[in-house]
């Protein structure tokens, strides 16, 4: 058994106070104290000098998915970069791609700029073909990459080799590239770069309450917020930056899909390991399997892993069950077949966390139809590093110029519908289970 024992632990964020009672007048109440949230007032702050924004977190800042993270900054939306072509074409497909390359540089900038302590490092990011079709996929991403033009190094066995050493599998049975590398990637320390990013909301002059959660909105303007306990927000705009837990607040429900994931990281690697792994450049990487796997190195040489199958409980229920021990053993197990024998790792701890998921795997960015004081931001599909961060100069545009920044088909009111409970069940475990097959047979 998996001991729940996240690495990130170790590093705690500062405690922030609870909201007084009463009501509580504000500019902009954001909704959410994650990565997008803090973000969201980050940004309004320093193009609103002077503005009242205050922060809801129901409970720690971090406490969702964005403390619950591996770490891994990379470009990416979407499923694929094929299946973005698919579905928007070529030209689109680029925009949109390109648009997550400069949010990873927008992290970059941020992190440089306020002097943030977050271990971060510039290392770039594999996506490693563990299987014939793994190769196939790895060499169709290749092939797409070098027809729009993006950055890329493509990695034969040889190559890959000297980059980072992994357990033998049967990518050598078959043609194509081993590798893709994405040059402009990196790693971090999610935790303190939450603390950080808190730490300058409240310096430009922002608040930031925990134990604070939202429990009501009205379709009014200004708007009132309900808060659990008792007293309430009057806000003049509202962003809501909750991820999977939305539509606990009545919004998006049966668009955005609670799914679990799961993460391991293990004990310091021992020299020896270090040394036979290689691994000089500590890129984060990414296996090319449907249901995939991904991991990195820490700045004290932990493995943090994560991967395996997504979970959705019935209803959309965010709370963690005992499947979580299951998954994180499984996870434990992929762990061991992806390193070779002659490096000893060991787990120290496990955790799981709750993504907010869409249907067609695009965030979701904009006001509300029927609440149009009420901006959404969501949706980051496993993406969320990069595009959260990013995401509060968008916010900030839309509320602001009362534009997006650019024409790309994230800036939507409602993403894709599915309806009905046993259908929304049935559709992601059916899907889960057809892409594991898949892995296994092809």
């Amino acid at each position: 058994m998996i001991p729940a024992a996240p690495i990130w632990s170790e590093f705690q964020t500062p405690e922030y106070p609870r909201l007084p009672g009463g009501t509580l007048r504000t500019d902009v109440a954001v909704i959410g104290g994650g990565l997008a949230g803090l973000s969201a007032a980050y940004h309004l702050l320093g193009r609103l000098p002077g503005a009242r924004v205050v922060v809801l977190e129901a409970l720690r800042i971090g406490a969702g998915a964005s403390g619950r993270m591996t770490g891994l900054l990379g470009p990416g939306v979407g499923q694929s970069l094929p299946a973005l072509v698919r579905r928007h074409g070529p030209a689109r497909a680029r925009a949109l791609y390109v648009a997550t390359l400069r949010a990873v540089e927008d992290v970059c900038r941020l992190v440089a700029r306020e002097g943030i302590d977050c271990e971060f490092e510039m290392t770039g990011q594999l996506v490693v073909a563990r299987s014939p079709a793994g190769r196939t996929r790895v060499a169709a991403l290749a092939a797409l990459i070098r027809a729009l033009d993006l950055p890329a190094e493509v990695l034969d066995d040889e190559a890959l080799d000297r980059t980072i050493r992994l357990a033998p599998c049967t990518r050598r049975s078959a043609r194509g590239p081993a590798a893709v590398r994405l040059p402009v990637a990196g790693t971090l320390h999610p935790t303190r770069l939450l603390a950080g990013l808190a730490k300058c909301v409240t310096v430009r002059g922002g608040a930031i309450f925990e134990d604070a959660r939202v429990t009501g909105i009205d379709d009014n303007r200004p708007v009132r917020l309900e808060i659990a306990g008792g007293g309430e927000i009057i806000a003049n705009e509202v962003v809501v930056a909750t991820g999977a837990y939305t539509p606990s607040l009545g919004m998006l429900r049966g668009r955005i899909l609670p799914v679990h994931l799961q993460v391991i990281a293990t004990q310091p690697l021992e020299s020896r390991a270090r040394e036979a792994l290689g691994w000089k450049g500590r890129e984060g990487v990414l296996d090319a399997k449907r249901v995939f796997n991904y991991f990195r190195l820490t700045s004290d040489d932990r493995i943090v892993f994560g991967g395996g199958a997504p979970r959705y409980r019935w209803d959309g229920c965010t709370d963690e069950d005992r499947s979580s021990a299951t998954a994180l053993d499984r996870l434990a197990k992929e762990l061991g077949r992806t390193f070779p024998t002659e490096v000893l790792v060991r787990v120290a701890g496990g955790w799981t966390g709750v993504i907010g998921y869409v249907r067609d795997a695009l965030p979701a960015i904009q006001r509300m139809h029927r609440k149009p004081s009420v901006l959404h931001v969501l949706g980051w599909c496993g993406h969320g590093l990069a595009l959260s961060v990013a995401s509060g100069a968008w916010v900030t545009h839309l509320l602001c110029d009362g534009a997006a920044m650019e024409d790309l088909p994230w800036y939507r009111n409602n993403p894709p519908l599915i309806p009905f409970e046993p259908v929304r069940w049935l559709a992601v475990q059916s899907t889960v289970r057809m892409m594991s097959l898949l892995d296994r047979i092809a």
